[in-house]
């Protein structure tokens, strides 16, 4: 539970760059435990130094969702796990890791883990609060598959450049031997 927290805090999106706040610390682990709060969102007592969320022990945001087998999603809390399971973005046996202890398991087999928590609960009725996260895996996919072949591309014009030059270099050698074969030198 927070110790000694300052009584306004302030939360920053990542995507929008919204920020909301003041709010009391309870607000934002009632967030962070709703999947409100994202593992690239920041928090600041006073607007000006910013922090990743992840970064505040009393989040509790201590897990990760492995969701293939080289991306994780996270870290996150084990709120926001239940959050995900009832929107069915992972399952009771999508692997989970807990940061602080290092252990993988099922989702099911985690401390937290309740039949009954991963059913769809009511929705909150609070004025403003920022919108649920999602781990978006299909996006995140899609961005690796695009970065890995801008990387070949960029390998491709490189080879095509270094390609170029040589081939450059053999027409001007070329053109020197023409001229000096014309002009009876060779």
């Amino acid at each position: 539970m927070p110790t000694d927290h300052p009584l306004n805090w302030y939360l920053r999106k990542h995507n929008e760059g919204e920020i909301f706040g003041p709010i009391r610390f309870e607000q934002l682990l009632s967030w962070a435990q709703s999947a409100q709060i994202n593992p690239q969102d920041t928090v600041s007592i006073d607007r000006e130094v910013w922090t990743k969320a992840p970064m505040i022990p009393d989040l509790a945001m201590d897990w990760l969702i492995e969701v293939t087998d080289n991306l994780l999603y996270g870290p996150t809390t084990s709120g926001a796990l239940m959050e995900f399971s009832r929107l069915g973005e992972i399952t009771r046996d999508t692997t989970v890791v807990n940061c602080r202890t290092g252990e993988s398991m099922p989702l099911r087999s985690a401390p937290f883990f309740t039949e009954e928590a991963s059913r769809p609960a009511p929705a909150d009725l609070q004025e403003v609060q920022p919108a649920k996260g999602g781990i978006k895996i299909n996006l995140q996919q899609r961005i690796r598959v695009l970065e890995a072949a801008l990387i070949e591309k960029r390998l491709q014009l490189n080879v095509a450049r270094e390609t170029i030059a040589k081939l450059e270099t053999r027409i001007h050698d070329l053109e020197s031997y023409m001229r000096d074969v014309r002009s009876g030198r060779r």
